[in-house]
């Protein structure tokens, strides 16, 4: 065996392979997932909810108003701070719904979503607007995912559910602050 040269001939395929490959992953690393959290507290009169969050949006800013830049992904993390005591039971919120794609005003309505909105969210009802809640939710706090990849801006209404120990409803309040997808680019 000596002064023979060994070659491996597949060090070369393999090391395109792994650039290949690395190539393909190399845009999902780059759509960084922020983390927002939008603080709700129930009114003195538990007639609504108010965002305790300065909204982030440039134009037509409000509390809760959330700015999504361009190729940006967003965990939004809704979560009821304060006092939680209604009338014979808790507070608890109970769902977040979209509607009134790029509405410059608060909607009326909810639901409706179009598919840019099913595919940047995770719609457990279109027609109503209602989201399923990702992991990390509970009856203080609803996480929603949003993909971000299409443009527009949406309303969302957060809800939340006075109940009884036993799980009766004794009354819903709701607020409506909105979204600013910036996209894909």
């Amino acid at each position: 065996m000596k002064g023979k040269k060994i070659t491996n001939t597949k060090l070369p395929w393999q090391l395109i392979l792994i650039l290949g490959v690395a190539g393909l992953y190399y845009p999902l690393a780059q759509a960084q997932v922020n983390n927002v959290t939008v603080a709700l507290q129930v009114n003195a009169s538990q007639t609504g909810m108010d965002v305790t969050t300065r909204g982030k949006c440039a134009n037509n800013n409000h509390n809760g108003c959330i700015d999504v830049p361009a190729n940006k992904k967003v965990r939004i993390q809704f979560v009821l701070n304060g006092n939680k005591k209604c009338n014979g039971g808790e507070w608890k919120l109970s769902g977040v719904y979209l509607g009134g794609k790029n509405s410059p005003n608060k909607t009326g309505t909810w639901g409706g979503l179009d598919s840019e909105v099913q595919s940047d969210f995770s719609v457990a009802n279109a027609s109503t607007g209602r989201l399923n809640p990702d992991s990390g939710s509970n009856k203080q706090k609803i996480v929603i995912f949003n993909a971000n990849q299409h443009a527009y801006d949406i309303w969302y209404k957060v809800t939340a559910v006075c109940a009884s120990e036993s799980g009766v409803v004794m009354g819903t309040i709701e607020t409506d602050p909105r979204i600013k997808n910036g996209g894909t680019q």
